[in-house]
């Protein structure tokens, strides 16, 4: 009986694993998500600063008008 009682437990460490590796896969996919959110944003960020910098050069350039 002690060979069952073994092979039982391994089987029941495996499916514990089992559950743990799929939490960690939907946690991973969360935070894949929030990467993907979080680099959509800074582009945004980064094309208002591109924007803004352009716009100040060409305000520098323009003659002032005494």
């Amino acid at each position: 009986m002690g060979v069952l009682a073994d092979a039982v437990s391994v089987l029941k460490d495996a499916l514990r694993m089992r559950d743990d590796v799929d939490k960690l896969s939907k946690n991973v996919d969360k935070l894949a998500n929030l990467a993907n959110d979080i680099d959509k944003r800074l582009v945004r960020i980064e094309t208002l600063v591109e924007l803004a910098e352009k716009r100040s050069a060409r305000q520098a350039r323009l003659p002032a008008n005494r």
